[in-house]
């Protein structure tokens, strides 16, 4: 029996019907129709195997920068920081707004860093999801202080809702702030006025610890709310075109939330701001 017979035999009755079709539109019919099916399953996996082989030169490649690309942002930021502080002197009112510029495009880049580093880190399948128990409380806490030092436009309110006795959760603290950081980020660069709100609610019947960020911005239309999520994907309408960013984010918060057995949900529209909630198990299953 030849290869293409096996091939047929193996696919069944209907895919084997396709390919004596497919082999008879050959010169030859069956039998060089079959050596070119073989050829041409080699050439796919020689194909794969370079593109396996060149996913792994650019993690190993990008793994290493992991380390050394925020080290100059962190000083350029930290340096910022003194300047505004007076530790080389007073700053005039044009020269801190110069300050405050140069920081604020620091800590886009430090963001935009961290994204690609965190899509390698998730496409090399080395991210592991690290389960340790979280005070929900401090967690905000943390949270509150890092939205606090996100640039913002000026006159936007932030506020923190964190009610009383909020039980323990068990999660990856590293992975649940980068999805925080995220949406709140989200929240900041579509919001030109009015305020932002983190909040926290716990479900005792369903056992799940929710987290939401409110904001007054732009909103996302309906027919683009199954979207904002695919990786890659900006908003094409006139609100988004002004907008700095690559659309990784959102998806990063879809990823990194599988990951930690959470749902991240939206609600929005247009012109009506945006509610993303995070809900999330207090132990994972």
């Amino acid at each position: 029996m030849g290869q293409l017979e096996r091939t047929m035999k193996t696919f069944g009755p209907t895919q084997e019907n396709l390919i004596a079709r497919a082999g008879k539109q050959l010169p030859g019919g069956i039998r060089n129709g079959g050596k070119r099916v073989k050829e041409q399953a080699e050439e796919l996996r020689l194909s794969y195997r370079k593109a396996q082989e060149a996913n792994r030169a650019k993690t190993d490649l990008i793994n290493p920068l992991s380390h050394e690309l925020p080290i100059p942002i962190h000083v350029i930021v930290g340096c910022g920081e003194l300047l505004l502080d007076g530790a080389w002197g007073m700053l005039q009112e044009n020269q801190k707004a110069i300050v405050v510029k140069m920081m604020q495009n620091a800590c886009y880049l430090f963001d935009l860093i961290a994204d690609l580093l965190e899509l390698n880190r998730l496409d090399g399948g080395k991210a592991r999801a690290c389960f340790d128990k979280i005070d929900a409380h401090r967690f905000l806490g943390e949270v509150e202080a890092m939205a606090r030092f996100m640039p913002k436009a000026e006159g936007v309110a932030l506020h923190l809702k964190k009610p009383a006795g909020l039980p323990p959760l068990f999660s990856d603290w590293d992975r649940l702030k980068m999805i925080l950081r995220k949406l709140v980020g989200n929240a900041i660069k579509f919001t030109k006025s009015g305020e932002i709100t983190i909040s926290a609610h716990f479900d005792p019947e369903e056992q799940m610890m929710e987290f939401t960020v409110r904001d007054t911005g732009f909103g996302i239309d309906k027919k683009d709310q199954q979207r904002i999520f695919d990786m890659f994907w900006q908003g094409n309408n006139s609100h988004a075109r002004p907008f700095t960013g690559v659309g990784l984010g959102l998806y990063i918060v879809k990823r990194l939330a599988g990951q930690i057995g959470a749902k991240v949900e939206v609600e929005s529209e247009g012109g009506k701001g945006a509610l993303f909630r995070l809900k999330i198990p207090l132990r994972p299953d």
